[in-house]
């Protein structure tokens, strides 16, 4: 009910349900660490688990710390033995040794996005485990049985109906390591590792997106499908954004590391066209964690991508050429300035990502009207604050029935005071910290 009740289509059921997620998150944390934790190793518990680990991100519950359960969840699997491959163990139904394979590549992907999201090594590798990847077979199949489903695939000339976890599992341990070299402490990748990688994943999703094709229940223009692509787009093209995120940012001081600003842009406008999915948009309006790349790493790639080698736009036929060029780089920074402010509406306390995200645009917008781009940027900044200031006061009164408008608008006059002298979003004076925290953290104190 928590996982799912943010894609119901009533906006009133939605706040319902959320208002109740809360106790219902809290009572099944409290069951799975009971003091008998050994009666919780079953099959239902860590189901429970598992949907209790999403629940957490979908609703902004404690999402930042979401690699630390998923850590303790890869344990309790592999105490249950999910590491080891049915084919290894003692006889069991097709139906038992496909479960136990989805339930271990589901831990695995719910542990790999979590230690991606923070900043952590994964914590297994691929010679921690032998279990192979789920079948391709859907649930009717499976209760057809195996040798049944086969003679009627020759028999009909039909392949079986390919899944989505098949084909992520596919590429799990690319991105275990891929994660692992991110996050690493020791040593920097070298950029050729990086570049090596980069084809790796990109590999990987041709071979994906080829299979997709080949998939027809997933052609089908339908909610669940429509749903279904999105958060595959969205759960495989992070790692590339991610991958070539620190070197992206240092592209306009060297040339070297353009080929990542390119990549990171691909990634980040594949992630973008997922806000076209309303079903999806509901998910991304009010999770956290893994949900939030929109408006971290993808917001500064998008003002990198429009602001680069601007100042070579001498003539005003080049300006109006390159604007036309970027147009769809611009479009796409007002759709996350947009998805940012429309998270506040549903309960997101940090501002400083929505500011950020319209000053930038603005500044991109006057530096290809040839207008005032600090000017621009100071009036988006006032504006937003503003709006934010009105969202705000109208989510604490809902929350304590008492108007608290004084104190948040006492706040916003602060920061606005701040803005009287002149700026640069890129002289340094606003500190997003993004090497490390990629703008803030959820629920984090990031200093502007």
């Amino acid at each position: 009910m928590s996982v799912t009740g943010v894609l119901h289509s009533d906006a009133k059921t939605r706040d319902e349900l959320a208002a109740k997620s809360r106790e219902w998150i809290q009572t099944a944390q409290t069951w799975l660490s009971a003091p008998l934790e050994k009666n919780r190793l079953t099959w239902n518990g860590i189901q429970i688990h598992c949907l209790l680990l999403l629940a957490r991100q979908v609703t902004r519950l404690g999402p930042d710390l979401i690699w630390i359960s998923a850590g303790s969840l890869i344990r309790m699997a592999m105490q249950m033995g999910l590491h080891l491959d049915p084919n290894c163990m003692e006889e069991m139904s097709l139906q038992e040794k496909e479960i136990r394979r989805r339930l271990w590549y589901t831990i695995l992907e719910m542990n790999v996005q979590a230690a991606l999201d923070a900043g952590m090594s994964p914590m297994i590798s691929t010679g921690d485990f032998n279990t192979l990847p789920p079948s391709r077979m859907s649930d009717e199949e499976l209760e057809l049985g195996g040798a049944q489903v086969e003679a009627q695939s020759e028999m009909n000339g039909l392949s079986s109906q390919k899944q989505l976890l098949p084909l992520l599992a596919e590429s799990l341990p690319l991105r275990l390591n891929v994660t692992k070299v991110i996050n690493s402490l020791q040593e920097e990748p070298s950029y050729e590792e990086v570049i090596r990688l980069e084809k790796d994943l990109a590999a990987a999703c041709r071979t994906a997106t080829t299979a997709l094709d080949s998939t027809p229940s997933l052609n089908l223009i339908s909610h669940t499908s429509r749903f279904a692509l999105s958060h595959f787009t969205h759960l495989l093209r992070r790692f590339a954004l991610c991958l070539h995120f620190p070197f992206a940012i240092q592209s306009k001081k060297n040339p070297l590391y353009t080929y990542s600003q390119k990549h990171c842009l691909e990634a980040v406008q594949d992630i973008v066209s997922v806000l076209d999915d309303e079903l999806y948009t509901r998910l991304l309006l009010t999770g956290g964690g893994m949900f939030r790349d929109l408006i971290t790493r993808g917001a500064f790639i998008l003002y990198l991508e429009s602001t680069s080698d601007i100042d070579a736009d001498i003539s005003l036929v080049s300006r109006s050429r390159n604007r036309a060029r970027r147009e769809s780089i611009i479009r796409d920074a007002q759709r996350v300035a947009q998805y940012a402010k429309e998270r506040m509406l549903h309960g997101e306390t940090n501002i400083k990502g929505y500011v950020y995200i319209s000053m930038s645009t603005a500044q991109i917008e006057a530096l290809f009207d040839g207008s005032s781009p600090e000017e621009a940027a100071m009036t988006a900044a006032r504006e937003s604050l503003e709006t934010c200031r009105g969202i705000l006061e109208a989510m604490a009164v809902k929350a304590s029935g008492v108007d608290t408008g004084s104190a948040v608008s006492d706040g916003v006059t602060s920061l606005l005071g701040d803005l009287d002298g002149q700026f640069d979003l890129d002289d340094g004076s606003w500190d997003f910290d993004f090497g490390e925290s990629i703008f803030f953290h959820d629920g984090g104190d990031v200093s502007l």
